[in-house]
């Protein structure tokens, strides 16, 4: 009952691509990479499902590939945002210091059943401060409204689940050694934190405004 409640809860990630879908014209390369994200995450998702239910074996490897995927995918949206353009160096540093940090965990350690914590603590990190520095730029150089702007919801949605991910990953590791009443109350509500997520993923990309029209005087 507990795995197909978690697994129900997962399939909220159908709410932001479903929204994705209905504004794909409007996606364009400004939101391309976050929704390549939403669907390796639900295919993570079906296939872990498939894994632990159908294989009964762990999907440690699968997750550890989309976490990894997943870094990737939102630095390149930060990059689309304009973060690092100019900073070729600090953007490669950036972005590959994460990933060598996965590749030591699974690759060279060949700790890829443990579901990557360390790179899983790092990558997040990253994520939320990332989030952090997109919303004080909106704030600072938007004049407009920022009230429902697609960019900061979808950096409200990162920091809430990445900080939560991180809590979690805590908490998970520290359950293997030996469960609290604190531990199992953080693992069993992640689920219900991924659902809201989604949720404001969702409402983000049902905000994305039409491409202006230009024309010509």
């Amino acid at each position: 009952m507990k795995s197909s409640f978690i697994f129900l809860t997962s399939l909220s990630i159908l709410l932001p691509i479903i929204a994705g879908l209905i504004r794909f014209r409007r996606i364009g390369k400004r939101y391309q990479p976050f929704f390549i994200v939403l669907l390796a995450g639900l295919a993570t998702e079906l296939v872990s499902r498939y894994l632990i239910k159908i294989k009964q074996t762990s999907n440690a490897d699968v997750v550890n590939v989309d976490a990894l995927l997943e870094w990737i995918l939102i630095f390149w949206q930060f990059r689309v945002w304009g973060f690092f353009r100019t900073r070729k160096y600090i953007s490669y540093t950036l972005l590959f210091l994460p990933c060598a940090v996965w590749i030591a965990e699974n690759l060279i350690l060949g700790h890829g059943d443990d579901f990557s914590p360390y790179f899983r603590f790092f990558y997040a990190f990253l994520i939320v401060m990332l989030s952090v520095n997109k919303i004080n730029f909106m704030i600072t150089h938007n004049n407009r409204n920022l009230l429902g702007h697609p960019d900061l919801l979808i950096c409200i949605g990162f920091i809430i689940y990445f900080i939560y991910d991180i809590i979690y990953e805590w908490a998970y590791q520290s359950s293997l050694v030996g469960a609290t009443d604190i531990t199992t109350t953080i693992i069993s509500l992640f689920g219900y934190i991924n659902a809201l997520t989604n949720i404001i993923f969702a409402i983000a990309l049902l905000k994305i405004p039409a491409p202006e029209k230009f024309t010509l005087r």
